[in-house]
């Protein structure tokens, strides 16, 4: 198991996150995830738009399974997690969290996420192999 060196990405809840009761509404944790896994792209100065220009692939979601824990509100501070379980050839397993951090309070479980992404060639469509300088920041 190989955990992400990043510091985990922040995010506060807005009014547009929420439902009708003022918490987080379940489908935005997917949104909040993805821009974390953006940001993880980011600090490594990949973007997916280079990724697809310069290196020729896509690192689609494939699976996902989420477990919600706690509800979070508005305006809580999400702090989001992320670890890499396990790394195949073509495919990653990604468990992000998602944390309500308050100061002075321990972070609280609020949502989780286990992922499979997968490397595809965007000629052939087909599964290529994950290149290690995707992961160098990592070990």
């Amino acid at each position: 198991m190989t955990q992400s060196s990043n510091p985990p990405f922040l995010f506060r809840v807005c009014y547009s996150d929420t439902d009708a009761a003022g918490f987080v509404y379940h489908a935005r944790y997917l949104e909040i995830f993805e821009r974390s896994r953006s940001e993880w792209l980011q600090q490594r100065g990949l973007s997916p738009t280079k990724l697809v220009k310069e290196f020729g692939i896509v690192l689609p979601v494939r699976e996902i399974m989420m477990n919600f824990h706690r509800l979070g509100r508005l305006d809580d501070l999400l702090s989001i997690d992320q670890i890499i379980e396990h790394r195949g050839r073509t495919k990653i397993a990604v468990k992000q969290t998602a944390k309500r951090i308050a100061e002075g309070l321990e972070p609280e479980l609020l949502a989780t996420a286990l992922l499979h992404i997968v490397c595809v060639d965007t000629s052939t469509l087909k599964l290529k192999g994950l290149p290690d300088w995707l992961f160098a920041a990592d070990q």
